[in-house]
């Protein structure tokens, strides 16, 4: 549903244009001088304007008129129509943003292709705004765990689900990269998925998403998303006045009918806190809160997917080192960076990574990274091992202590998985399991 603005001096042009364009299901306005082409601009959000170069009797003429539009809204194309004599003016507007002209007598064949054709370049244009925010999260998800190997199988359930789905956890697990995924293999894959960070809206701009005026119709966050899949992240910042009217329209289907609008997408929100523990503070509706919650995934932080970080150091190693000299991690190395915690998840790993590729660029020959130069900023990168400087401890208290811990890390390390513990340490799992019981470790 576009709307269009139509401004000329004379009422019978705007009448032929806007029949022209009602037959191809445009909505139309109209204005006969530059003081109400303003007024109606501004009044009805326009997708395309369609302005004659010379205005009688108005205190603006269309060179002057689409410059002023384009100060507010520059995107908005402008299709410029004009007589034999003023082709000259046509020509200069084209230079000052317009996206093309007529010229009069015009054929109806011909507005209407030029029409289309200036309403799908300024939505491609808009689309593409979108899509360096997308390019980021062109990447694999990668790792050995359960979780990992469990997620990449509801991707494609979700995907073919209609159902409103909520992904909740901690900052930097991959929430979003999963949401992308679950577009791409959805049936709108061809198209760029609409994404609202209400992390970065002011009342304003939530305003606009939740209109129900027409100015604002297709700037609505529904009809905007409509035939696409919509990933809404940060839901949790929504204030409880923009919470009420977003559950009034995935309950009210009828307000979009009465616009002749069908709605078919696929919402996908994403919180990095509890929703759960939002409601019970009074920060979020229960019941908004079941509507988007028909489907759920939880994603656990990345220090409970031990399994993952190996091959995700590998993955991004590979994606980041564009030179021919090969990195790699020491297994003693490796078993530092398993046993970090990791508090910015995948995230900080990533950048991490890609620091580490960076501080070794100018190496010759391959290279093999030890403990010692990891250039981690960890601090107590494994916080068992803390008390381990108390010498205060006699040889056999330490040695206690050293074995208690170096064990509690392994089995964190397997994510409890006895028999790799076992497999790593060499040792035979019922003597692991004396080990573990003398120093009062309970395996579950």
């Amino acid at each position: 549903m576009h709307k269009v603005l139509i401004i000329d001096d004379e009422k019978d042009i705007c009448f032929l244009i806007s029949e022209i364009l009602k037959d191809e299901q445009y909505l139309t306005y109209s204005a006969l001088n530059s003081e109400e082409a303003l007024s109606n601009f501004k009044k009805y959000n326009p997708n395309l304007i369609i302005l004659d170069v010379w205005l009688s009797n108005s205190k603006l003429d269309g060179i002057e008129l689409l410059k002023e539009f384009k100060k507010i809204k520059k995107e908005v194309p402008v299709i410029i129509i004009s007589g034999h004599g003023t082709v000259d003016l046509a020509v200069s507007a084209i230079k000052n943003g317009a996206y093309d002209f007529l010229e009069k007598p015009f054929n109806s064949d011909k507005l209407i292709i030029l029409a289309n054709r200036a309403i799908e370049s300024s939505k491609l244009h808009n689309e593409n705004k979108d899509l360096k925010e997308l390019i980021a999260d062109d990447d694999n998800l990668v790792g050995n765990s359960v979780f990992n190997n469990q997620v990449n199988k509801k991707i494609i359930e979700f995907s073919k689900s209609k159902s409103r789905l909520l992904i909740e956890g901690p900052f930097g697990v991959g929430k979003k990269l999963i949401a992308n995924k679950i577009h791409k293999n959805s049936k709108y894959k061809e198209k760029i998925p609409i994404i609202i960070d209400f992390a970065n809206l002011n009342e304003s701009n939530l305003e606009v998403l939740f209109s129900e005026n027409i100015k604002n119709l297709n700037e609505n966050i529904f009809i905007r998303s409509n035939n696409n899949t919509l990933i809404l992240l940060n839901i949790d910042q929504i204030p409880l006045k923009f919470q009420k009217q977003f559950l009034f329209f995935i309950e009210s289907q009828e307000f979009f009918k009465n616009s002749n609008v069908i709605l078919d997408q696929k919402i996908i929100s994403i919180s990095e806190k509890s929703l759960e523990n939002e409601i019970l503070k009074g920060n979020f509706m229960k019941r908004l809160y079941e509507r988007i919650k028909v489907d759920h995934l939880k994603c656990p932080s990345l220090s409970e997917r031990i399994a993952d970080i190996l091959p995700i150091l590998n993955y991004y190693i590979l994606k980041f080192n564009n030179r021919n000299i090969k990195l790699s991690f020491s297994k003693s190395a490796i078993s530092k960076l398993e046993m970090f915690d990791w508090p910015g998840n995948i995230a900080q790993l990533v950048n991490y990574v890609q620091k580490t590729v960076i501080l070794n660029q100018s190496s010759s020959k391959d290279l093999i990274l030890d403990v010692d130069n990891l250039a981690l900023e960890m601090g107590d990168y494994n916080k068992e091992q803390n008390s381990l400087n108390n010498f205060d401890l006699s040889l056999k208290e330490a040695r206690l202590e050293f074995e208690k811990q170096y064990l509690l890390s392994q089995i964190k390390r397997f994510s409890g998985n006895i028999s790799k513990v076992s497999e790593f340490t060499g040792m035979e799992r019922t003597a692991l399991y004396r080990k573990l019981k003398s120093l009062n470790i309970s395996v579950n």
